[in-house]
C-alpha cells in the first residue's frame, strides 16, 4: 500500500501541495483531476521521488514505480526501440523481444519502428509512452494525462491496458482532464483544488 500523509511543496512563495494525505492500494486503478495548476502533477512527481517534498511522509515499502510525462520520449533523436532500451537499462532490466514485438504491434507502432522519436505525431509519442509502460516492470505506474492527444482508437487500446494492468494487481495513478472516458474502471478519483486534496470518490 501506498500511504502519504501531510505531503507538501512549495515553490518560492506559492504553496503548490498542501498537506495532502491519502493512501492507495495496490491494484487499483486511480484518477487525479483538477484545474490546470491545482497540484496533479507536482503530486506525481513527489510521490515517485522525482521531485523533493518540502514536509510529509510517503511510505511505499520499496516498491518499483514508473513514472511517465512528456519526458518519457526524452531521447528524441533515438528509435522507439533504442529509446526503450535506455529507459530499461536505467530500471537495470532487459528488453524482452516477444512482448516488445507484441506490443508494439497493439499500439499501431510496427511502421514507424525506425524513425527517430522526434519524427512522431503527438499520438503516437503517447503511445510510445504506453509501449514504455507494457515493457518495463512496475507495481505503480505514475502517468500524467495518458488520453490527451490520442484518437479513438488509442483511448481504446489505452483503457485495455489498463484492465490488464489491474488484473495484474498493478496500480496506475494518472492525471487527467477527461476523468469520464475511464470513469467505469476507475477505482477512485482524488479531486484537487489549489494545492489540496478536496475530494475522494
Amino acid at each position: 500500500m501506498l500511504e502519504i500523509k501531510n505531503l507538501s511543496k512549495s515553490f518560492s512563495s506559492t504553496k503548490v501541495l498542501d498537506d495532502i494525505s491519502c493512501s492507495i492500494e495496490l491494484g487499483k486503478l486511480v484518477a487525479l483531476t483538477g484545474k490546470n495548476g491545482s497540484g496533479k502533477t507536482t503530486f506525481l512527481k513527489c510521490i515517485s521521488n522525482i521531485m523533493n517534498t518540502d514536509n510529509g511522509k510517503i511510505s511505499y515499502r520499496d516498491s518499483q514505480f514508473l513514472f511517465l510525462n512528456d519526458k518519457s520520449n526524452i531521447f528524441s533523436d533515438l528509435t522507439i526501440k533504442n529509446n526503450l532500451k535506455c529507459i530499461l537499462r536505467f530500471y537495470n532490466q532487459k528488453i524482452n523481444k516477444d512482448l516488445y514485438l507484441k506490443y508494439i504491434s497493439l499500439l499501431g507502432l510496427e511502421k514507424f519502428e525506425n524513425l527517430p522519436l522526434k519524427n512522431l505525431s503527438k499520438g503516437n509519442l503517447q503511445r510510445n509512452k504506453l509501449l514504455i509502460a507494457l515493457n518495463v516492470s512496475w507495481e505503480y505506474l505514475l502517468i500524467d494525462e495518458p488520453l490527451v492527444n490520442l484518437d479513438h482508437s488509442g483511448k481504446s487500446i489505452l483503457k485495455e491496458i489498463f484492465l490488464k494492468f489491474k488484473s495484474q494487481n498493478k496500480t496506475v495513478i494518472f492525471s487527467t482532464h477527461n476523468f469520464s472516458y475511464l470513469s467505469d474502471i476507475c477505482d477512485e478519483c482524488f479531486e484537487f483544488e489549489k494545492g489540496k486534496l478536496v475530494h475522494v470518490n
